[in-house]
């Protein structure tokens, strides 16, 4: 286990996504304008109309994923995750409306708000982290940079 602090404080933001905008690729813009390297996706609801995620296939080493790609009402009943080296990783709860069928997974890019999507950023100050890999079992690890 690693555990990183926040060594001069938090700063928190509610970013409001709008209809058409693309979840991952704005966070990804306004982490870079903001300077924005480490902190929690603490919670985050809304709806999608495109919904790209994956999840994983087995708990075998190296990992296996499964891509999913939803169409049309989406609902987004959680979303959670973490920025390392200015980067999201975020998880989430969805429901697919049309099909009446709820997916876990982690967000991937091209996910499109619908109406509106929220979040809560805390950011970790004073913190410089990184996403490595590790060669043998493919698992991604956060440290500090």
């Amino acid at each position: 286990m690693l555990a990183i602090q926040a060594k001069t404080g938090t700063e928190t933001y509610m970013v409001s996504f709008r209809r058409g905008d693309l979840i991952i690729e704005e966070l990804e813009k306004f982490l870079k304008e903001k300077g924005i390297d480490a902190g929690l996706i603490t919670s985050g609801i809304g709806s999608l109309d495109i919904c790209n995620m994956h999840t994983i296939t087995s708990t075998d080493l190296p990992p296996v994923d499964k891509q999913i790609s939803l169409k049309g009402p989406v609902e987004v009943g959680s979303l959670l995750g973490s920025v390392a080296g200015g980067s999201p990783h975020i998880h989430v709860v969805v429901h697919d409306v049309k099909n009446d069928k709820v997916y876990v997974g982690h967000l991937e890019r091209g996910s499109r708000c619908c109406y509106r999507v929220e979040l809560g950023l805390t950011v970790l100050k004073g913190v410089r982290t990184k996403r490595i890999s590790d060669e043998k079992t493919g698992l991604i690890d956060i440290v500090e940079a």
